[in-house]
């Protein structure tokens, strides 16, 4: 299972899926208070500005918070992952030995095909 929580065809996060479907992984960023976010919008929730602006990402960070699921065929991990540059997104932690996971282990994004999609960012840990 992925946690996705996009539209693809939405004017905010077309950037971010067209950089998906060419590996790179970007954040959007704010031109009048400089902050980076997640998810994408058409606002910053910051200071409410509306321009922005896409600034790629190192990729990494390390689990927040997490959840293994072990409903459906075979668990997965759903997990909060704060990025490196500042912020937190819900993703999903793929090739992790499940009882050793732990807060703070320190993850890398991955993409992965999604069926009539971009390919979806993932994470696992390094």
């Amino acid at each position: 299972m992925v946690a996705t929580s996009f539209i693809e065809n939405s004017p905010e996060t077309k950037p971010f899926w067209d950089a998906a479907s060419a590996g790179r992984f970007v954040l959007p960023v704010c031109r009048q208070c400089q902050m980076m976010h997640w998810y994408p919008r058409g606002f910053c929730p910051h200071c409410m500005s509306t321009m922005l602006e896409w600034q790629e990402s190192h990729g990494e960070g390390e689990i927040y918070s997490f959840s293994v699921n072990r409903v459906g065929r075979e668990p997965y991990v759903l997990a909060y992952i704060a990025l490196r540059e500042g912020p937190i997104m819900l993703s999903n932690v793929i090739d992790a030995d499940l009882a050793r996971l732990s807060i703070g282990d320190r993850v890398k994004v991955v993409f992965k095909p999604a069926a009539g999609q971009a390919p979806v960012p993932l994470f696992a840990v390094t």
